[in-house]
């Protein structure tokens, strides 16, 4: 079952990566264009990828999160849709482990746009 799961992650890493390949852009620097991949480190091994595509009901905003886990342990993938309209946002929060502070996103929809912001759990 655990390979299984190991598998079905990095498939799905691998085919947001295959959509997104043609230009990534890092939390922070200049947003992105529909289908452009977003890629936030969220501290350790840990990443984030998002990327959004237009819906006729929005914009569907897609993020992978790669949980790292400490050393010896199996990483966690996630994936995360929703329909964000203009002025809506998402925050995506994941625990640290034991004894340190985890990682937060805070991603918005500014007129026909997407921003992703690596906060701190109180920032938003």
């Amino acid at each position: 079952m655990n390979n299984i799961l190991k598998i079905a992650g990095a498939a799905g890493l691998l085919a947001t990566a295959a959509v997104t390949v043609a230009a990534t852009t890092f939390a922070g620097e200049t947003l992105p264009a529909e289908r452009q991949a977003i890629v936030t480190h969220l501290g350790g091994k840990a990443s984030a990828v998002t990327y959004w595509v237009k819906d006729a009901k929005g914009y569907e905003v897609i993020t992978t999160l790669d949980a790292a886990a400490e050393p010896g342990t199996s990483p966690a993938v996630v994936r995360v849709s929703t329909l964000l309209q203009p002025g809506q946002q998402q925050v995506i929060s994941m625990p640290g482990p034991l004894g340190r502070e985890g990682a937060t996103l805070k991603i918005s929809r500014i007129a026909d746009r997407i921003e992703v912001q690596k906060v701190t759990a109180l920032s938003f």
